[in-house]
């Protein structure tokens, strides 16, 4: 009779899970879901930027509408050199067809779907009232301004625009603007460029 139960004991003991047996399988799990979590942050990031160089694509065309049609760059006047305008009211307002004295007939040069988020923190789109408009890029950056699109307009109509110098410096030839995003990190220079969209390269 002991010895039939010492062999059931030890056939128990044999089936069972060790502390570390379980311990592996609880590590094999957590870098597997952290894998996966990485994987699929990588994957909505990449999503993003292709919804910021389409977003840029459709700005440019808007801004060159307006310029074609208005025989200027918007908020050109009193303007003779290179300077940085973003996609704030100040620019969407005239490409919305809101402002009037720089669009008078009112043409909505930009349409783009809704902005996400509510209550001034908005993303992802063109948010826009009766009263004034602003277009965003698909990252939620804390800071507001890091999810405008930056516009950099050649006023002077010199042959060449020069890239801002914390993105390169560059000369760009025979081009009436550029356009950038800041990317997910909203930041500018040094190595902050790496995740930064052009809307010229």
């Amino acid at each position: 009779m002991k010895a039939h139960t010492s062999k059931l004991a030890s056939r128990t003991r044999k089936r069972g899970f060790t502390l570390v047996e379980l311990l592996v399988v609880v590590a094999i799990i957590a870098i597997l879901a952290t894998m996966a979590v990485a994987g699929a942050n990588m994957a909505q990031n990449a999503a993003r930027k292709t919804k910021a160089k389409a977003a840029i694509s459709e700005l440019r065309t808007a801004i060159s509408s307006f310029a074609d049609e208005q025989n200027t760059l918007p908020l050109a006047e009193g303007q003779n050199e290179t300077t940085e305008k973003q996609s704030d009211n100040e620019l969407m307002d005239v490409l919305c067809g809101i402002n009037e004295d720089e669009n008078p007939n009112k043409i909505a040069y930009f349409t783009y779907r809704k902005a996400k988020g509510q209550n001034n923190d908005y993303w992802d789109g063109l948010y826009r009232t009766s009263s004034t408009a602003e277009f965003f890029g698909p990252w939620r950056n804390r800071n507001k301004n890091e999810r405008y699109y930056r516009i950099l307009f050649n006023y002077g109509y010199e042959d060449f625009i020069r890239e801002p110098s914390n993105i390169g410096g560059e000369e760009v030839f025979n081009v009436p603007f550029l356009i950038y995003h800041a990317g997910k990190d909203g930041g500018i220079g040094n190595d902050e460029n790496v995740d930064n969209i052009y809307g010229w390269k």
